[in-house]
């Protein structure tokens, strides 16, 4: 049997009844969280122009765009939408190869609702799709001589997460499956990672998943409108891996499902919106603020220990995009100073450029050995995670210094249902109203018994 074929029986075989309980659970919190920090990306302009994009090429009604103005659009429209606000705020999931959720949650959850499935239905479906995700994601991470020349390719297989969400609620059998591959290969970016390069970043980026999700559940209805010869498009030498990297591992194909090792529980929630390696330096700066509250104007300097590697290490000395600053611990720490209960306010286009932003800025470094993203991972996927100081100088001589390994939200140190309740209703409620946000939780909360997806779309659209 070729990989893609038995990953495809894998995949097709996934019943509800197969699921342990702590994989229906995280579902639940991938999706609370996925939809509540979509929603709350609504005063930001690149959301607003997915959301304008979606509901002006509108046709079929058949999904809701969360954060939405009550239209209802083709799934896969819906899904752009849904998806490119899933990754504005960069507060979304993070596993050890891209942002699962921005594809299998944005294209599940629309999908589901076009299609009238079951909360179980939702739920297996994005249990496979992580777990067909991260298989094709993992089995194609490139070598490091590789990256010396070459963009690492998240944009690339970022579509699988939506393409196994969309197979398994159209109930594509594994032959189908495969084809389903085939289709998305063809539709997968070419020009991956080309956002990372240099001090400026792309906004472009945001959207890459919009586009993702939406090519995914196509290349699915063309499996399911009878496209054939397309198989095994993830075996050989001329396989997708040739693409977007230098080597490949088949082992990701064979591995086996048992109780403790359903890939979607190795994912990360973040807990602020920001790039996944300045999670734990702010996490950390949380925990020093809460200690010793401190005013903007009484900082000396801020050192993080070891350097991140990411952008410029002086956010003015980027282009100031979104996700310059998100990519920024300069720009993250001074805009945690400036308003310690994070929400789109940080990224809004007069916080980008605001000066008491780029002057408390200034006062931030890095010292230490380098590590790169790459090397971050590598300890991710290990089932660790990076160790970080940061220390904080106040004018008056005061040394404010801690460390932390695992984050709120990594595996080891997860948020628990309830936390991500309280935070769908913080960032939610300013756009979509107190009595829905909770309508929503009390849904989620109970998914497993939801006849109906299309049931609870309705109140996350904007009051």
């Amino acid at each position: 049997m070729s990989h893609t074929q038995n990953l495809a029986e894998l995949l097709s075989g996934i019943k509800y009844e197969d699921l342990p309980a702590s994989v229906i659970e995280q579902v639940k919190r991938l999706t609370i969280h996925t939809v509540g920090v979509s929603v709350a990306s609504s005063p930001i302009s690149t959301t607003k122009t997915a959301i304008k994009l979606a509901e002006a090429n509108g046709g079929k009604e058949e999904a809701t765009i969360w954060g939405g103005h009550g239209k209802k659009v083709p799934a896969e429209l819906a899904a752009f939408a849904n998806a490119t606000q899933a990754d504005v705020l960069d507060w979304e999931d993070c596993s050890w190869t891209g942002h699962p959720s921005a594809g299998a949650i944005a294209a599940a959850f629309t999908v589901a609702e076009a299609r009238h499935k079951s909360g179980k239905d939702y739920i297996t479906a994005v249990a496979a799709a992580y777990e067909g995700y991260q298989r094709v994601a993992s089995s194609v991470s490139p070598s490091r001589n590789y990256l010396k020349n070459h963009s690492w390719g998240l944009s690339s297989w970022q579509i699988f997460g939506s393409t196994f969400a969309a197979a398994k609620l159209f109930g594509l059998d594994a032959d189908k499956t495969n084809q389903a591959v085939g289709a998305t290969v063809y539709a997968t970016p070419v020009a991956v990672g080309l956002h990372a390069e240099g001090p400026a970043k792309s906004d472009i980026y945001h959207f890459a998943h919009g586009t993702d999700a939406y090519s995914g559940i196509f290349a699915a209805k063309i499996a399911e409108a009878g496209f054939d010869n397309g198989k095994d498009y993830l075996d050989g030498e001329n396989g997708y891996w040739s693409t977007v990297s230098d080597q490949h591992d088949d082992a990701w194909f064979r591995r086996k499902l048992r109780e403790d090792n359903w890939l979607i529980n190795e994912t990360y929630l973040k807990h602020w919106p920001a790039n996944m390696w300045i999670q734990t330096p702010l996490e950390i700066l949380d925990a020093i603020y809460k200690e010793h509250p401190f005013k903007a104007e009484e900082v000396e300097e801020i050192v993080l220990t070891p350097i991140t590697n990411l952008t410029a290490p002086y956010y003015g000395d980027t282009a100031k995009t979104t996700l310059d600053a998100q990519f920024n611990a300069s720009f993250c720490f001074a805009a945690y100073i400036l308003n310690p209960v994070p929400d789109a306010s940080w990224f809004t286009e007069d916080q980008l450029d605001r000066k008491e932003i780029l002057e408390l800025a200034k006062k931030f470094r890095e010292e230490g050995d380098t590590y790169t993203p790459r090397d971050n991972f590598d300890v991710f996927k290990e089932r660790d995670f990076p160790e970080m100081t940061v220390k904080v100088t106040l004018n008056d001589g005061t040394v404010l210094e801690k460390s932390l390994a695992y984050p709120k939200g990594h595996p080891l140190n997860n948020t628990t249902l309830e936390e991500e309740y309280d935070l769908f209703r913080r960032i939610t409620t300013p756009f979509i109203g107190a009595e829905a946000a909770e309508e929503f939780i009390k849904a989620i909360d109970s998914l497993e018994n939801v006849k109906d997806i299309a049931d609870i779309s309705s109140s996350l659209n904007l009051k």
